[in-house]
């Protein structure tokens, strides 16, 4: 395929753009790690598919990549994650791919197992979405780059867990604790990470993101995993005012898993 280097340019200037509104130098950091050329060259050709339109602006910064919303042909809305290929990242996830018979014989290429980790949460997407789990629909993964569902209203994206005042905190606990439970018995997930960081609220519906550290629940770790997760479940929803015992929820969770 022929590049436009009139529009790789473009991209580049907005990338720029990008950095130079934000004040805060570590994320303005991160955005000369996520865009590099091939992450550009990737962009380039989700847009010239038509898989999206226009990258818009980013909505958030987290420990792996940025998440920006974009455009579609027809003016819907879009997430693009895109994972940066720095060696912090890369160290990061190895504990997480490690023991997933999903991804054997991985090795230690940086790039290769960045690659790997989009792929990994788009089938963890997949998966839960079988499930009935409340999570983005995932549309595409390439190499570090994987464009989901938007989850907002009028292209304003949904705000964290955290930044909400929760009317109604039982019936929430009740939803994600469910949702737990669920990923456990019918998708055979363990979320790894789950906190008020990793769920978005689209009204009163809660919507967990950042999957990709989602492991199989026979992964050596799983256990380990699991108890962390529902001892953030309970964390939160002890701060709204809910009695919870962490070792009922985690033996209700394990009974005929």
């Amino acid at each position: 395929m022929r590049v436009d280097d009139k529009f790789l340019r473009d991209l580049e200037s907005k990338v720029l753009a990008y950095r130079a509104k934000d004040k805060d130098s570590d994320r303005r950091k991160t955005y000369d790690e996520v865009f590099d050329r091939d992450t550009l060259m990737t962009l380039y050709d989700l847009m010239t598919n038509e898989v999206i339109d226009n990258l818009d602006f980013p909505i958030a910064t987290g420990k792996e990549g940025n998440v920006f919303r974009a455009t579609t042909h027809d003016r819907g809305f879009r997430a693009v994650k895109i994972y940066r290929m720095s060696n912090a990242t890369f160290n990061n996830i190895q504990k997480y791919i490690a023991g997933d018979e999903r991804f054997r014989n991985l090795g230690k290429n940086r790039r290769r197992t960045i690659h790997t980790w989009a792929q990994k949460e788009y089938r963890n997407l997949e998966r839960m979405r079988s499930a009935d789990i409340s999570v983005p629909e995932p549309i595409v993964c390439t190499k570090n780059i994987i464009v989901m569902e938007f989850i907002g209203t009028d292209g304003t994206p949904a705000p964290h867990l955290r930044e909400v005042e929760v009317a109604e905190p039982e019936i929430l606990y009740s939803k994600l604790y469910g949702s737990l439970k669920k990923m456990f018995k019918e998708a055979s997930l363990v979320h790894s990470d789950f906190s008020e960081y990793n769920v978005l609220m689209k009204g009163s519906e809660p919507v967990i993101i950042d999957v990709g550290q989602a492991v199989l629940k026979t992964h050596p770790m799983a256990g380990e995993f699991l108890c962390r997760d529902l001892s953030n479940l309970a964390r939160f929803f002890r701060k709204q005012g809910l009695d919870l015992d962490e070792k009922e929820m985690l033996r209700e969770i394990l009974e005929d898993a």
